[in-house]
């Protein structure tokens, strides 16, 4: 699979919104910080769900990520997730350690599927070393359209928006894991899986 220039700017433009916004909040608080004596609690929210995304990027996208078991991925994802309408369940999960590049492939694929619930859910995670499956469940659930195409089956990103799915193929491919696309079910969504090659 070819990760080319196109992928690395998207990815870096996506970085740029995703912590732009806390960022911009604890900017705004510090702002009227004289004012208001509610501004410190905002701004002191604001930099933590900024720690949070900063941590989950950098263990995804970022060089130097190691192993991880079933804690460490949790803690990413519910820190990146807190005060959300989205949460984490991985209680199917095994506690079985996974090599990085499998971690971080899991890491993009709870991602995407947290994408997948516009109005809020719960993104299921089971499975261990061989595999895991990620299930969205929540109101009007849809995995990303691109799951279909063929542009990003083949590692091309459609922009900013769509990055994670050719950055999670990229992962999997380092790991020698496959990407399953999930099959149409008549209710609710079917899990996308990533499976030991």
């Amino acid at each position: 699979m070819n990760c080319d220039l196109a992928l690395t700017q998207d990815l870096c433009a996506r970085l740029c919104h995703d912590l732009g916004g806390p960022l911009g909040g604890v900017t705004g608080a510090l702002d009227l910080i004289d004012q208001t004596p509610e501004a410190v609690e905002v701004a002191r929210e604001g930099m933590e769900a900024l720690n949070w995304r900063l941590r989950l990027w950098r263990a995804v996208a970022g060089a130097g990520a190691g192993p991880m078991g079933r804690a460490e991925i949790l803690q990413l994802l519910d820190g990146a997730h807190a005060g959300g309408r989205t949460r984490i369940d991985g209680t199917a999960l095994a506690e079985a350690e996974l090599p990085a590049d499998a971690a971080r492939a899991v890491l993009a694929a709870a991602m995407l599927g947290a994408e997948a619930l516009p109005r809020g859910g719960t993104v299921h995670l089971s499975g261990g070393p061989d595999g895991v499956r990620v299930r969205p469940e929540g109101r009007n659930a849809a995995w990303t359209e691109a799951l279909a195409q063929e542009d990003a089956v083949a590692g091309r990103s459609s922009g900013p928006r769509g990055v994670l799915l050719p950055l999670l193929l990229c992962l999997a491919e380092a790991a020698g894991w496959r990407v399953l696309r999930p099959a149409p079910v008549p209710e609710g969504l079917d899990a996308l899986v990533l499976r030991a090659a």
